[in-house]
């Protein structure tokens, strides 16, 4: 019987306090998301730290898709390029085409990470040990219908 009464006093304790056991219950949940973020962006810095690669990379293009959108960069290792994409929201499009550090990670250099905070001016001799190309290219001019020559890192 004394049992019964104790049961009878949580369930209706329960229907009582339903809006602050609700509220509570949410409480936890936006508690935990901030916690199990805060872990991952300390994983994710932590793996950083740890990559041992570091070297040039130019910003190409943006992707968008719905309210998120991702920068895509590449740089070069031992002669091969590798194309990355960063999904900080710290970009604009004044980023795009222009020289940033990257550190990667050696045995996978997929795994990598631009640091936009600084814009890099390297000279070509920088450039070509990290692998980039001095490419020249032309332009249609269409009011004169000539082809101006242009250059460009690639």
């Amino acid at each position: 019987m004394k049992e019964e009464r104790e049961k009878k006093t949580i369930i209706t304790y329960l229907k009582e306090n339903e809006g602050k056991f609700i509220f509570l219950l949410i409480l936890l949940f936006i508690v935990f998301i901030l916690i199990f973020s805060k872990y991952r962006k300390e994983e994710y810095n932590y793996k950083i730290k740890n990559y041992n690669g570091k070297t040039i990379g130019i910003t190409s293009s943006i992707k968008s898709h719905g309210k998120t959108s991702d920068l895509r960069y590449y740089f070069y290792y031992e002669n091969q390029r590798y194309v990355a994409e960063s999904n900080e929201n710290k970009f604009s499009k004044k980023d795009l085409k222009k020289f940033f550090n990257v550190v990667f990670d050696k045995k996978n250099p997929e795994n990598s990470h631009i640091y936009l905070n600084e814009e890099i001016q390297p000279d070509s001799i920088t450039l070509t040990k990290a692998g980039f190309k001095y490419v020249t290219y032309y332009e249609h001019d269409i009011p004169t219908n000539t082809y101006i020559k242009k250059h460009k890192w690639e």
